[in-house]
């Protein structure tokens, strides 16, 4: 399973470097409306230069969906490529592939409510160099993987999207460049910020800084439209991961609350466990566990299943960072079918 570490310094969200952490490299995965298959993987392509990737190109996509579906959902995979040039090479077959796993476990969430676009990018990989940077930001590897993020969107928007509305979503690395993308576009584009359904930007920070700067609110409910969802998971007793820091917003996936009110198991709907690395369905889980808000850090608390052994990576005590989809999958499901339901009613 491919998951992200990140680490702080100091107290402003932008203050860390991201260490990404790969586990069982697997070549092979199953992965939904996928642009790569056995078949094509060596077809002719047109390579990232040095300054941009072509997007024209379907090798370049990880997902090009038939548009069968009212609204899109551009999605944004978090860190999987641990390649030593500290960029992840979109023509290398491990890093393809454990991004098609990754696509499965996350972004298979919304694909019976909307049609699923997702790029490839050069995203900041484990082996970055950090000498000389202070901030992730300031690394031209993330720098470069954020604005391929943002050439994918400007594409997708003119080529592809054919003015549907539509969905944005990512989770810890996809989530960060995405806080990046709508800070840049969305403030002064108010026929885009128009035709966001939501976005579910989870498994970071996400302040109100970040969403004054968008010309965007957070979630208050379940099928507000035009908002962030956001979130990250911890145990009750956690003191917490980098991906959560000052100023945090969330919402609680299970009764769409921003307050401190408990939702007991019984409201979680299935929570869904893949194998990140193949996107292979390990099992399902109903009533799994409850969840909380914690009002002083911004955190959404849980307690998993007595006798549950999860493995939770590089992180500290009840970081449940990789399972930030996995715990809410099917409440999290549910909800994009009942924003897309309240948009299309509106509009």
């Amino acid at each position: 399973m491919i998951w992200d570490h990140i680490r702080i310094s100091g107290t402003n969200k932008r203050s860390f470097f991201l260490i990404a952490v790969g586990l069982s490299l697997i070549l092979t995965c199953g992965c939904i409306n996928s642009a790569d298959s056995s078949s094509n993987e060596n077809d002719a392509y047109v390579p990232a230069t040095e300054d941009s990737i072509n997007y024209k190109d379907p090798y370049n996509w990880l997902s090009l969906p038939e548009t069968e579906k009212a609204v899109d959902v551009f999605y944004v995979y978090p860190t999987v490529s641990s390649n030593e040039s500290g960029a992840m090479d979109i023509t290398d077959p491990v890093d393809r592939s454990l991004a098609q796993g990754i696509l499965k476990a996350q972004a298979s969430v919304f694909e019976s409510n909307a049609n699923v676009f997702a790029p490839y990018y050069r995203q900041m990989s484990t082996s970055v160099d950090m000498s000389g940077a202070k901030l992730a930001t300031d690394t031209e590897e993330f720098k470069k993987g954020a604005v391929d993020v943002e050439s994918a969107f400007e594409y997708y928007i003119d080529n592809l999207n054919e003015g549907r509305p539509f969905i944005i979503a990512g989770h810890s690395q996809g989530t960060m460049t995405l806080i990046e993308l709508i800070r840049n576009r969305f403030g002064d584009d108010e026929e885009l910020r128009n035709r966001l359904v939501a976005a579910y930007l989870i498994g970071y920070t996400v302040t109100d800084e970040d969403l004054e700067k968008a010309g965007l609110s957070a979630a208050e409910g379940a099928n507000d439209t035009g908002v962030v969802i956001t979130y990250n998971t911890q145990s009750v007793t956690s003191a917490g991961g980098p991906m959560l820091m000052e100023g945090a917003n969330c919402i609680n996936p299970l009764n769409w609350k921003t307050d401190s009110t408990y939702a007991s198991p019984s409201l979680n709907l299935g929570a869904r466990f893949y194998n990140d690395s193949t996107g292979e369905l390990l099992r399902e889980v109903k009533n799994y566990s409850g969840s909380q808000i914690n009002m002083e850090t911004g955190a959404l608390t849980t307690t998993i299943p007595e006798g549950e052994n999860l493995d939770i990576g590089p992180y500290s005590e009840g970081v449940y960072h990789r399972y930030d989809y996995a715990f809410w999958y099917r409440n999290l499901e549910q909800n994009i079918g009942e924003r897309i339901n309240a948009y299309l009613s509106k509009n």
